[in-house]
């Protein structure tokens, strides 16, 4: 008989020499026909959202005179879910230097702002696939404890933007909404620290608390043809649940969707041209994920 200790090193060797493959994703759960895929190649450089080579564009919304390479950052952070090992997070940051001017317009000086947008989406109604028919946009986010938000604020974060810039067809914000933007401005614990989605109208029609230590995934869908709206959410690797029914909303007018940090002022009259806004020590930043949009015109929802 082999003795106790000979087998106990041999299961040992086994163990250190071949660990025990644990895979980090289910099978790939994007079943649907991808309209625009913002996610991050495993390759991309942080230098390469400076050009065309990038899934966003390399104009737009930013602070002037700073480079995307200056603002983003490539976190060390596990895949979301609807990331495949091939995929990779990014980071969208503010600081004071976060400042906005529109072409030929005025400084924003009241936003702290950057957005990027998907270089192939049109800002012209019906330009595109995502204006028309029934559409779900995806997006999955995770907190940066370095970084952390001052949520005394409400903080724009991912939003589809009208084409005549008149409004958004949804909005998804945290920390304190201000009144003039379809919050109470009460500033609760239970406010600041949950995440909102809003409709045309500003109206909250999902609210879920801001999770600090894990990834939140959110998918809106919009039905272009009877003007619905529907939210779904799940946490970690789960699978997305249905977050609202069908609500009512007016999806016209076509546009883009906009996803990383617009900080909005505190005692503000015009929110993008005064208010408060305190120095950003260092700068705050927003971990995105498994961002990207899907023709679910036949029924088909990645979950």
């Amino acid at each position: 008989m082999q003795p106790r200790f000979a087998v106990f090193s041999a299961l040992l060797a086994l163990t250190t020499s071949t660990p025990l493959y644990v895979p980090e994703h289910l099978p790939n759960p994007i079943k649907c026909p991808i309209i625009f895929d913002g996610r991050i190649p495993e390759n991309q450089t942080l230098a390469s959202f400076d050009t065309s080579s990038s899934p966003y564009s390399p104009t737009y919304v930013k602070g002037e005179n700073l480079t995307w390479s200056s603002i983003l950052l490539l976190p060390n952070a596990s895949h979301s879910r609807f990331d495949t090992p091939s995929r990779k997070p990014l980071e969208v940051t503010i600081n004071d230097a976060s400042l906005f001017r529109p072409g030929g317009g005025d400084l924003q000086v009241g936003f702290r702002r950057v957005g990027l947008l998907l270089k192939d989406d049109k800002n012209d109604p019906g330009a595109d696939a995502a204006d028309s028919g029934i559409v779900t946009f995806h997006w999955s986010v995770k907190q940066d404890a370095a970084r952390p938000f001052n949520l005394s604020h409400e903080y724009m974060n991912v939003w589809h933007e009208r084409a005549d810039y008149a409004g958004n067809q949804f909005t998804f914000v945290g920390g304190v909404v201000l009144e003039v933007d379809g919050g109470t401005g009460e500033d609760t614990k239970e406010e600041r620290e949950s995440w909102k989605v809003q409709g045309k109208s500003n109206n909250v029609v999902f609210r879920t608390p801001i999770v600090f230590d894990e990834w939140q995934n959110f998918a809106i869908q919009l039905d272009y043809v009877n003007n619905t709206l529907q939210v779904f959410y799940s946490e970690g690797n789960a699978e997305l649940e249905a977050g609202t029914e069908k609500i009512e909303n007016d999806n016209s007018g076509g546009g883009q969707l906009q996803l990383g940090i617009a900080k909005k002022p505190t005692e503000t009259e015009t929110v993008v041209f005064d208010g408060y806004q305190e120095s950003i020590q260092g700068r705050e930043g927003q971990i995105y994920g498994g961002v990207f949009v899907e023709n679910s015109s036949e029924g088909c929802l990645s979950i």
